[in-house]
């Protein structure tokens, strides 16, 4: 059932990045190669396809290798769009204005794309020494901040509740607190107990938080208790807390080995941009531009909003 869930996000994800890419190509009925599905006079050959596929994200392309089961639903894809686009041409449908204006905008992207590409080859490397020095110069960005792993259960105490509702929050905390002690399971008491929605059914598992995340009083408890240890109640304004420290983990930085993809891939899309925006500017010279931004402060009619919203073949 899982594999399934999975399976059909994945289809989704992938639907308009194969959309284009696989209809297009399919249109080049003459091309060479292995025909893998053919309906009426468009072809896709498998090297098509492979293509398609080697273009998108790395994580997709893993998904595909662990499941090769998604190429058949991914071709059985294809044909089915390519029948509907084929009804579509045959009446008339290509010649809609609006569906003109949307493939025109399509184009665009591609080639724009595509001159991009064609700018930047060879022209963006990113150095050892580059990535060295960005590394040295910004390690406040590779800083991890002291944390702590916890536990808690929540005794709430409503907003204006009276002292009398505050004490037997608090006397319900401190029995709780005590069959602790006694040795009975903390997370098996916040699933029964906790007034905390968020981590109840997690036992109340907040995992890991650095300081500047929870309310004051919280933190402070948190951050002074040993790993293992159990806080008696805190009151904070939520209610009362009984906190369990499971671990704690020291501010580090992380080593340049960790990192250093992270930052190749910045410095490399920094001198993309550089080079992209220098190309805009010059363009903005070669041909003529007019922006009328005032126009954005109108409200849009709510049925445009809420047409073209369908989404091919989403399976439930």
């Amino acid at each position: 059932m899982k594999q399934d869930i999975s399976s059909k996000l994945l289809l989704v994800l992938l639907g308009l990045s194969l959309l284009f890419g696989l209809c297009s190509n399919s249109l080049a009925s003459d091309k060479k190669g292995d025909i893998l599905a053919q309906v009426g006079p468009y072809k896709l050959t498998l090297e098509q396809f492979e293509k398609q596929i080697q273009s998108l994200p790395p994580q997709f392309q893993m998904a595909l290798i662990r499941n090769p089961h998604l190429k058949e639903q991914l071709l059985d894809r294809w044909v089915n769009i390519t029948l509907l686009a084929q009804e579509a041409r045959e009446r008339k449908l290509d010649q809609d204005p609006e569906i003109k204006t949307r493939m025109e905008n399509i184009k665009n992207a591609l080639l724009a794309q595509k001159l991009m590409g064609t700018e930047i080859k060879g022209k963006v490397k990113v150095t050892e020494d580059e990535i060295k020095t960005y590394y040295k110069d910004h390690l406040g960005e590779f800083s991890r901040p002291e944390a702590v792993k916890a536990r808690h259960i929540l005794i709430r105490v409503p907003a204006g509740a009276t002292k009398k509702a505050w004490e037997k929050a608090k006397l319900k905390a401190e029995g709780i607190r005590k069959r602790i002690e006694k040795g009975e399971d903390f997370a098996k008491l916040a699933k029964e107990y906790s007034d905390d929605p968020g981590s109840k059914n997690r036992g109340g598992e907040l995992g890991f938080f650095s300081k500047g995340r929870m309310v004051p009083e919280f933190e402070s408890a948190a951050f002074s208790l040993n790993p293992g240890a159990v806080s008696n109640p805190i009151k904070t304004s939520f209610g009362y807390h009984i906190i369990q420290v499971e671990k704690k983990r020291k501010a580090t930085i992380s080593p340049l080995s960790e990192v250093q993809f992270q930052i190749k891939r910045r410095l490399y899309m920094e001198k993309q941009k550089k080079i992209q925006d220098m190309l805009i500017e010059k363009l903005k010279a070669k041909y003529p531009v007019k922006v009328n931004k005032a126009l954005l402060s109108k409200d849009m009619p709510q049925h445009k909003l809420q047409g073209n919203m369908a989404f091919p073949f989403n399976r439930r």
